[in-house]
């Protein structure tokens, strides 16, 4: 090979086939002939030396790709190397490091297209960055992903499901435009208390293939290629759109979500106040000419930061209070600009019920954010919904000066004492919120305390105590995701407890006796409620006294408050339902999303 590289500065040759570092004095033999494995050499061993050249290679690089394709899509390709790659030196031979590659490479492809390997930008980037290294075909790198990979990763995840003691399922179903994910996701409790999520399943399906859709619904669970025990399985949420036929779903969020929604359907007066921020956004979103001219009302002549109408959108379950509260925020610009245009009017008592119902709706879109966090167990249903309930019997005592918001406040009251009326006799939510050391008794009357204490009594009966150290009890700082302290929910729950303290001190003595377990669960009743911003999970494991409930512990609040939603993964995997149109097969594209779902959460897991 020619000493035309720069990297020859810091070798020579001793002969054909081996090259000696000029600053270590270390033999490397040159059997692939490359420079490639020279420059990594300087990379690990002499740091300092390689920055100057990798100066020179960038300026290389930059000037290949920008003379050859100026406006190629892949020159803005962002590489990030997470870990620098071992001394090659150390290495078998370079077909070793090629291997490699292919793997990065093809792991590549899970956020982006495959298309990527046949742009020639991207074929002259890593012609520039190793001449050696040669591009294979679509089929092998997505043998690499789907098989390999997948492989790999589905024996990792068994092996992980097959270490907890207990675990909870959930389903869903998510669409954007036609495309759609269906996952299967479980839930558990190590034997050290950290909460654990995994994607066991993953189907991409097409709107437009009703039958597969249905059949895959169905095979959900059974069809798993995983082996699950009965005994070891909790529970299954399912959301709405993978519910049992005719039955209610088990997901909290999507029990909610339909209550607003039937809520507004019943009220005629909102349904006609949506209609006119739908023409109002729609008289915008067609004319560039009006949107410039509510940009200068708003920046000219009243001051104001400029901001834009926004639509409502199918996969947002609250983008239509979303929109009307938009159009409230731009009220006064709206209003100067329909005196001097055309434009649907809203009169001042329609602008009060659009500010009532954003105050009415505050709530539930809190709820449905704390729900829709992983993390949040089936401890916080209860609790959250006596909030609601106290906050939506105050807006209609409140209200009552607006019909059309009093009603809807009413309608939405009744419809989640309907949907939710389950939670008082259903034993995972009563013994969930029981086990939470942030709530225990303190939303249950005297006939639920009675069916939670037989029931924790029967369960401890047949569960033997674990052996577990002590740590010191730590406070976890609240995300942004969990409960704020300006939230409305957070005052109404905090009152709640306060509240209910005295009742649960004199109904803890009434469990006294001699039986063992049940001066366990006096102990346990009569220690005071933690913080609502610490973690219960920590709480359970600091106190090794309790040791003998552990098992119902974990069993119970593996639980979540909502089937597990992959409403993220498949906005970021538009590229694989574009390469399904074409060469990939639903069944590939299927493992890829498995790999991105279990590759994201082991990333959140600390």
């Amino acid at each position: 090979m020619s000493k035309k590289s720069n990297v020859w500065q810091f070798f020579y040759k001793a002969n054909d086939t081996v090259a000696t570092c000029c600053l270590c004095n270390r033999n490397y033999s040159r059997k692939g002939r490359g420079t490639t494995c020279l420059r990594n050499h300087l990379k690990s061993k002499h740091p300092v030396e390689f920055q100057t050249l990798a100066e020179d290679i960038r300026c290389l690089v930059k000037r290949e790709v920008t003379y050859r394709l100026p406006q190629h899509p892949t020159t803005q390709l962002e590489l990030k190397l997470h870990k620098i790659a071992p001394d090659p030196l150390e290495m078998d031979n370079e077909d070793q490091l090629f291997a490699r590659c292919d793997e990065h490479l093809a792991q590549m492809f899970l956020n982006h297209s495959f298309d990527l390997i046949e742009g020639p930008g991207f074929i002259n980037f890593v012609k520039v960055l190793n001449s050696g290294y040669v591009i294979k075909a679509r089929g092998y790198y997505e043998n690499i992903l789907c098989r390999d990979i997948h492989n790999r990763l589905h024996v990792q995840v068994k092996q992980q499901v097959d270490l907890l003691g207990a675990i909870s399922l959930s389903t869903s179903l998510w669409w954007a435009n036609n495309d759609g994910l269906l996952s299967l996701s479980c839930f558990g409790i190590t034997s050290d208390f950290k909460a654990q999520r995994f994607t066991l399943k993953c189907d991409a399906l097409s709107y437009e293939d009703t039958d597969r859709v249905a059949y895959s619904i169905q095979g959900l669970i059974s069809g798993l290629d995983m082996e699950l025990s009965k005994k070891k399985v909790h529970c299954i949420i399912r959301d709405e759109a993978t519910a049992l036929a005719g039955a209610l779903p088990d997901c909290s969020v999507s029990r909610l979500q339909m209550c607003v929604r039937f809520a507004l359907q019943e009220n005629q007066q909102l349904q006609n106040l949506y209609s006119k921020c739908k023409q109002i956004v729609e008289h915008f979103a067609s004319s560039t000419m009006a949107q410039e001219q509510l940009k200068f009302i708003q920046e000219i002549r009243l001051k104001q930061e400029p901001c834009s109408i926004i639509d409502e959108s199918p996969l947002r379950w609250n983008s239509i209070f979303d929109m009307m509260g938009r159009v409230l925020k731009m009220k006064d610009a709206l209003s100067l600009y329909a005196e001097e245009n055309s434009l649907v009017q809203i009169y001042p008592d329609e602008w009060l019920d659009i500010d009532l119902c954003k105050k009415v709706m505050q709530p539930c879109e809190e709820i449905i954010k704390m729900w829709s966090d992983p993390s949040t167990t089936a401890s916080s249903v209860i609790p959250l919904v006596a909030a609601l309930r106290d906050s939506l019997r105050t807006d209609v005592h409140n209200f009552v000066s607006s019909v059309t918001i009093c009603s809807f406040a009413r309608k939405l009251l009744e419809e989640l004492e309907m949907k939710f009326s389950h939670i008082t006799t259903d034993i995972k939510y009563l013994v969930a919120t029981y086990l939470d050391p942030r709530y225990k008794q303190a939303f249950f009357n005297d006939r639920e305390e009675q069916l939670v204490t037989n029931e924790v009594l029967q369960q401890l009966t047949s569960i033997q105590a674990n052996d577990e150290g002590q740590p010191s009890l730590q406070k976890v700082k609240i995300s942004s995701s969990q409960i704020k302290n300006e939230s409305r929910i957070d005052t109404i729950l905090d009152n709640i407890l306060a509240s209910g303290s005295a009742h649960n001190q004199t109904a803890a003595t009434s469990v006294g006796s001699q039986s063992q377990f049940k001066n366990l669960l006096y102990l346990y009743n009569s220690e005071p409620k933690i913080e609502r911003s610490m973690d219960p999970f920590i709480w359970w494991k600091a106190n090794i006294k309790y040791s003998p409930m552990y098992g119902i512990v974990r069993q119970f609040l593996s639980a979540p408050a909502a089937s597990a939603s992959n409403e993220a993964l498949l906005g970021e995997s538009a590229h694989l339902y574009n390469d399904m149109q074409g060469h990939l097969s639903p069944e590939s594209v299927s493992k890829i999303l498995f790999i991105k779902s279990n590759s994201k959460a082991s990333d959140n897991r600390v």
